[in-house]
């Protein structure tokens, strides 16, 4: 080996975290943030090696700076782990980093006076590192690739793929009057059933002032499954995806299918079809929904460059920025407070053209992490996803800037728009994803999940499609079966739950269980 290549460690080490995370998420990150990440990885190692070199400069060991770039690396992945291995000693739950740096810097220097002495040392760790830096990220980087490979064939070979992908038949026009349509998607937003029982708040002021503007609330609204991934593409779709199961297998965790299914949905095809043009609001940080190849605009609320922000903006990004030094750097959550403002101000301001136009934004919140106080002002980083309270004063907030909203859509609209706020799934406080069998889920666990918000703004008798008791996946189709005369089937009513860990290992919940009350047969029974 040579010496060059044996001076390589350093470097490669830098790549193995972020690769690693890769290779266990499929799907879940672009290859444009990977390729970020890892540039920003190398630049930052590389950047330690020069100063180094320039310390030790010609009269040290020539092996000595990669062995300083290597605890540099060390310490941007370690420190995190080991200030939680000492736990919380300052302000604020903090670890006492005015010890642990202090102490860190000590050792660092000893160890490097120490091995900087012995060059046959440097030389023998730096053949051994390069070689198992090298392995590692070969050994990820074909896990990514075999990972990417399987994706594209399952996509390719899916038979729901394939028939979702057939256009929706209908009036090949769009009646008159034209009218935009505006899905706003709240994620985890719960209807006020569930805001009444399991958190003890009264939503109905709000509801009521969306009613004063024309909305109609119904009485009950379900999803009809207990995860975004499956929620959003199935209300873009019109149609149940239990076929996955069968599809993807019920032990399978790989998003690769249902995300395409999401990107590539077939109600903004009917709709772009008959001249309406796709506005794309992405999420600030969940990767199904960061961009849209089919939309005609993508709405991007910021220019220029920040680091730390960037950092934020996917979930490779932000599992680096949490696990690593970085968090320290980044005390609180003005970005995604930011992004959230801005959405919602971008949506108010859609530009109006000759065409109609349909706008989606997938809004995460009020998911956590809990970024607003009730009376939207930013949050540092201190609350966890199990607190109920900070939760209900962030559906506060959320509930100010959805009034602000609409009213100023509804304010500009030449022609009465459609509007439809929709929850993709309830809250999580009793657990009902982390279950490692669907058959252990207790009732009311799986009631407060599938318990979703939703309002309609639905001009011209629309709410007659509706009803009193609204499920997720018919909510769209119920737009386009009123509004556009769409040939599309109402898909049933079911409601259907899988554990986090097997999000295709589908089970149909009675309706009589799920309401708490005793049932006859079976609670549950496999999905179709």
């Amino acid at each position: 080996m040579t010496r060059w290549v044996a001076r390589l460690y350093p470097f490669l080490f830098a790549l193995v975290p972020i690769l690693n995370y890769a290779a266990r998420n499929p799907d879940q990150f672009g290859f444009g943030d990977l390729a970020y990440m890892l540039a920003m990885a190398l630049g930052g190692c590389g950047l330690v090696y020069a100063l180094a070199a320039l310390a030790v400069g010609r009269r040290g060991p020539s092996a000595l700076p990669p062995f300083v770039a290597f605890l540099a690396v060390g310490w941007f992945y370690g420190y995190h782990w080991v200030a939680a291995k000492v736990g919380g000693g300052g302000a604020g739950g903090d670890p006492p980093h005015a010890i642990l740096v202090p102490v860190g810097l000590l050792l660092t220097a000893a160890l490097v006076w120490a091995v900087g002495r012995r060059q046959a040392l440097l030389d023998g760790s730096g053949r051994f590192l390069s070689l198992m830096g090298a392995l590692l990220v070969g050994w990820s980087t074909f896990q990514m690739g075999s990972w990417w490979l399987r994706g594209r064939d399952t996509i390719a070979q899916s038979s729901l793929a394939a028939e979702l992908g057939k256009p929706i038949e209908g009036p090949a026009t769009a009646p008159e009057p034209r009218r935009d349509i505006y899905l706003i998607v709240l994620d985890e937003y719960a209807n006020s059933q569930v805001l009444r029982e399991r958190l003890g708040y009264d939503n109905r002021p709000f509801e009521d002032s969306l009613r004063a503007l024309g909305f109609h609330v119904p009485d009950l609204v379900r999803s009809n499954y207990l995860h975004t991934l499956l929620s959003l593409p199935s209300m873009l779709n019109s149609v149940h995806l239990t076929g996955l199961e069968r599809e993807l297998g019920r032990t399978s965790k790989n998003p690769t299918l249902p995300n395409y299914l999401l990107e590539h949905n077939r109600v903004a095809s009917y709709l772009e079809r008959r001249g309406y043009r796709y506005d794309f609001f992405p999420s600030h940080w969940w990767h199904s929904t960061s961009t849209s190849a089919i939309a005609d605009f993508e709405f991007r609320p910021w220019t220029g460059f920040d680091f730390m922000r960037t950092m934020t903006a996917g979930e490779l990004q932000r599992t680096v920025r949490g696990t690593t030094i970085l968090r320290y750097f980044d005390r609180n959550h003005r970005w995604e407070a930011e992004h959230t403002r801005r959405t919602f101000a971008g949506l108010a301001k859609v530009s109006r053209d000759e065409r109609p136009v349909f706008a989606f934004a997938h809004v995460l919140k009020p998911h956590d992490p809990y970024v607003f106080d009730r009376e939207c002002e930013s949050l540092p980083r201190a609350r966890d996803e199990g607190d109920e309270a900070a939760y209900l004063e962030q559906v506060q907030c959320v509930n100010r800037m959805l009034l602000q909203t609409v009213g100023e859509i509804l304010r500009t609209s030449k022609v009465p728009p459609i509007i439809i706020l929709q929850g993709d799934h309830g809250t999580k406080f009793l657990g009902a994803t982390g279950y490692a069998r669907a058959e252990l889920v207790p009732p009311e666990a799986a009631r407060e999940r599938v318990g979703t918000f939703g309002a309609y703004y639905l001009p011209d008798g629309g709410a007659e499609a509706f009803g009193d008791t609204v499920t997720v996946v018919n909510v769209l189709g119920n737009v386009l079966r009123h509004y556009f005369g769409a040939h599309l089937p109402r898909a049933g009513d079911e409601q259907y739950i899988s554990p986090a860990d097997f999000p295709y290992a589908f089970r149909m919940v009675d309706a009589r269980w799920l309401a708490g009350k005793k049932s006859g047969g079976q609670v549950l029974r496999a999905g179709r």
